[in-house]
């Protein structure tokens, strides 16, 4: 694609990672003929960024992208490295037109279609699918003192290992899955002292124990398993598999698991080690963070740290606004887009979802 020349594509699909070539494939055995559209220089990029111990939270047969299922040889929980390559293969098996270095920057409505703006001049759709994640933008924190803190400030995106950290004081903020992995990463790595801040004590269960979450979910769905009884289910497993973490820095959970997951859109703990490691003493929860003081953490109860280093896991935006938010389609909670699924947005009746037809 030239600097300014006009490009016409049947359908355009933002993002290379797994939904974007999902959605692809299937539009390509649809009869269309899409092409892909990845501001990164490869495909999944957002996978070869992450730490190096990530596998995901979902069992292997769950995981599957439509149309080619994962190897068995990948065992039940696929690696990083494994995702990225089922990715690469992705594309070869499924023939997908993969344009990379290209950066979609604003889609507006136009005459029989969609005019996308990108770093390589303008692109003209009949239909556009966005999918650039839910994870596009790191939340950057507001603490008094960041830009002359002494310390080392690291993202949750930009770790790979403990290896850099050995015998230093790391503080992790941000009891989500990847702060609680990294913490254990960093414990189990060699580093000094490791702190995991907290603002809400976070609900913690089970990777394995009766049943893998989704599977677990899945079996209650199909059973019917109404609210209240399913959070009885999950805070029994919970109690059992987990048991009482109070004395050890983590009181319970002010929500129950589902009400978590539906009202704040919050995913509990998968404990891939953290338990362990914080019962041992090696992970310590702390409060929240509230400002950085030269080489200290402030934390909410006045306690000080002397921190080497601190790695923020406070989460990410879609980041959406510059793309679709002049067209009414992101909502005030999160950035997220106004509806789901096959829901049609009122005041876009052209769109679906993150789905854009005429």
């Amino acid at each position: 694609m030239g600097a300014t020349r006009s490009v016409t594509v049947e359908v355009a699909v933002i993002g290379a990672g797994p939904g974007g070539l999902a959605a692809a494939a299937m539009v390509k055995q649809a009869g269309f003929q899409p092409v892909v559209f990845e501001r990164a220089a490869d495909v999944a990029s957002s996978w070869r960024g992450h730490y190096d111990r990530l596998h995901l939270h979902t069992v292997r047969w769950m995981s599957n992208l439509p149309g080619l299922p994962f190897p068995r040889s990948e065992g039940k929980w696929v690696s990083r490295g494994g995702v990225v390559s089922h990715m690469e293969t992705y594309v070869a098996h499924f023939g997908l037109d993969v344009r990379t270095g290209v950066d979609v920057t604003r889609i507006d409505a136009a005459p029989g279609g969609w005019r996308l703006e990108t770093s390589q001049g303008p692109v003209h759709a009949w239909a556009v699918v966005v999918a650039t994640g839910y994870n596009r933008v790191p939340i950057e924190p507001s603490w008094p003192g960041r830009d002359t803190f002494q310390g080392e400030f690291v993202r949750a995106a930009d770790y790979k290992n403990p290896t850099p950290y050995r015998g230093k004081n790391v503080l992790v903020v941000g009891p989500g899955n990847s702060g609680a992995e990294i913490a254990t990463d960093l414990a189990e790595g060699g580093a000094r002292t490791v702190w995991l801040s907290y603002r809400t004590p976070p609900n913690i269960i089970s990777r394995d124990r009766p049943l893998p979450p989704p599977v677990l979910g899945v079996v209650m769905e199909r059973l019917r398993v109404g609210p209240r009884l399913g959070d009885w289910i999950a805070a029994t497993i919970q109690r059992r598999t987990i048991g009482d973490m109070t004395r050890y820095g983590f009181p319970p959970a002010p929500r129950s698991i589902g009400t978590q997951m539906v009202r704040d859109e919050v995913i509990p703990i998968i404990d891939l080690g953290l338990v362990k490691q914080v019962k041992a003493g090696r992970v310590t929860p702390v409060p929240e963070t509230k400002s950085l003081e030269g080489h200290e953490v402030v934390l909410a109860d006045g306690q000080r740290l002397d921190a080497d280093v601190v790695v923020c896991c406070i989460g990410y935006r879609p980041g959406l606004e510059p793309l679709v938010g002049h067209l009414g389609l992101v909502g005030p909670k999160k950035g997220h887009p106004i509806v789901y699924g096959g829901d049609t947005a009122r005041t876009r009746p052209d769109c679906i979802s993150s789905v854009c037809a005429p």
